[in-house]
């Protein structure tokens, strides 16, 4: 589950999320691709039902996640299931969909990669899907059975940690297109441990946890420099930047968990700053807390860049709010991001 209450920065517990929308699959890729073929399903379930609070962001957090892995982490919306409020029956019939895709594009990519995204309630042995459940060994057994090489499972809910301890039986972006690494198995990622809650903000407008995941895909998370966010360096960040956050609020810190088995050469790479319309480029002297936000002041992220390195940070064309904290001063202003340019962040 995910609990919620108030306090001077509108902490809240995360534990559910809204509607229900499905994207239809479009025809396999065509016959000329070869390298990876990536899939998704984003689950974000506001309703744990009648004995739990109804969340305020899964549902926005699962569309965030769709959006910024379709920008940049090589997933197209042609291969992207989205449920808000689903029913467990729902969330069958996308694995079902997407496993019918995966065998249908075979014969057109070298390598299958699935992610499996959830923000809702859950408690210790499943998600709570508004008036039913899904087990987590049931879970992970049907979540295994999607005919994937690689399978990224990401949870973003209370007692998450429990799911990692069960046992149970378009134009392709630079990164998928080189297949030259070869990597099977399966990536577990939760928001807590199997005793916490996670936790979601009003002063973000999101989870903690998908925050940080989300900040870390856009760049944040890129410690090696090369344009690319793999799997270790998400984690960490995620990590790092979920426990900063909730450690002196009221629920107690927050520790996200990971099972990670994946064998094979090379690392994986869940997106690609390159492959992102535009970019900002925070330079190696500015350093403190920068805050970004859209034209309707929605937080997109934000980053606490302590290190003297520059920084490429994926946006799409728009608007944006700037602001950098430091421990001398507070600086605010607005800058235009165009399509196809690299704008560098600076103090004027």
């Amino acid at each position: 589950m995910k609990d919620s209450i108030n306090i001077r920065i509108f902490t809240l517990f995360l534990c559910s999320s809204v509607f229900l929308c499905s994207a239809v699959f479009a025809e396999a890729a065509d016959s000329n691709s070869t390298g990876v073929e990536r899939y998704a399903i984003y689950i974000g379930s506001n309703s744990g039902g009648k004995n739990n609070s109804r969340l305020l962001y899964a549902g926005t957090d699962a569309m965030s996640f769709q959006k910024t892995m379709s920008e940049i982490g090589g997933v197209p919306e042609s291969n992207s299931i989205l449920l808000l409020d689903p029913t467990k029956d729902n969330v069958d019939d996308a694995l079902s969909a997407v496993s019918n895709a995966i065998v249908q594009g075979k014969s057109v990519s070298r390598r299958t990669e699935f992610i499996f995204y959830y923000s809702g309630h859950s408690d210790e042995n499943a998600l709570l899907l508004g008036k039913s459940s899904y087990e987590y060994s049931q879970l992970k057994e049907s979540i295994s059975n999607v005919p994937s090489d690689v399978h990224v499972v990401i949870l973003d809910s209370c007692y998450s940690g429990n799911f990692i301890r069960t046992k149970g039986g378009q134009r392709k972006k630079p990164f998928l297109v080189d297949d030259s690494t070869v990597v099977k198995g399966h990536a577990y990622l939760s928001s807590s441990s199997a005793l916490e809650s996670s936790q979601e903000s009003d002063e973000i407008g999101s989870s903690f946890f998908t925050n940080a995941m989300l900040t870390g895909l856009r760049g944040a998370a890129d410690t090696s420099g090369d344009n690319k966010v793999s799997l270790n360096e998400l984690y960490s960040y995620a990590f790092n930047d979920t426990l900063a956050r909730t450690e002196s609020s009221s629920a107690g810190p927050q520790h996200p968990n990971y099972n990670i088995t994946l064998v094979g050469s090379g690392d994986l790479i869940l997106s690609d700053i390159s492959a992102s319309e535009s970019a900002l480029m925070i330079p190696e002297e500015m350093t403190g807390k920068i805050i970004i936000r859209d034209s309707f002041g929605k937080l997109i992220s934000e980053i606490n860049k302590m290190e003297k390195n520059p920084v490429y940070f994926a946006l799409s064309a728009g608007t944006y709010t700037a602001v950098l904290i430091t421990e001398t001063d507070t600086m605010q202003g607005n800058f235009i991001l165009k399509k196809n340019q690299l704008l560098k962040l600076d103090r004027s």
